[in-house]
This record gives structure tokens, sequence and C-alpha cells, in this order.
């Protein structure tokens, strides 16, 4: 049977009145185009894709490195300046313990 429906060629066949998809009619239209034609399309249709999907992934990357950037930042803003405040409440602390010790003395 495969053998039989392999051999027709759907150029001369009258399909109007099948019930074909939008897709199997572009797959009709496509297998009737010449080889050097069907690899053209192929090339630039694939080319296309490869372009938008690398347009999206690079915004997703860059949206990435932008959202790590700012953590790393953030983390440095609160981190830093809050261990330099501790820093200096601790040594504050520590030098009225010390005063207050050599005062009792």
């Amino acid at each position: 049977m495969n053998a039989i429906v392999s051999g027709v060629d759907l150029n001369n066949v009258d399909l109007s009145n099948l019930d074909l998809s939008a897709l199997d009619r572009v797959a009709v239209w496509y297998g009737g185009l010449p080889s050097t034609l069907q690899t053209g399309i192929t090339i630039v249709v694939g080319a296309a894709v490869a372009y938008v999907v690398f347009k999206i992934v690079a915004k997703i990357i860059k949206g990435l490195v932008m959202s790590i950037i700012a953590a790393v930042l953030a983390f440095l803003l609160t981190t830093v300046p809050g261990n330099m405040i501790l820093s200096n409440a601790y040594d504050r602390v520590e030098q009225q313990v010390s005063t207050s010790l050599s005062q009792s003395r």
C-alpha cells in the first residue's frame, strides 16, 4: 500500500474536495516545489526563527544579568553599611566600657 501512495504526484490530484488543514495544504504546496527551492525556503525560515529565538533569549539573559547585578548591589549596599554601623556601634560600646572601667579604678 505504501508503494502505491508514495508514487502519487499530489500536483496532479484534485485536492479541493478533501478536508485538509492549513498545515496540510502548506505541506502539499511545499512538497510540490523543486528541491532547491525547498532547501532555500527551509534555510530562510530556519534563519528567521533562529534570529527571533536569539533575540528573545538575549533579552531574557540581559534581564537576568541586570537582575543579578541589582541583587549584588543591593546586597553590598545593605551589608557593607550595616557592617560599618554595627562595627562603629561596637567600637563605641567598647570605648564606653573601657572609659567606665578606668574611671571606676
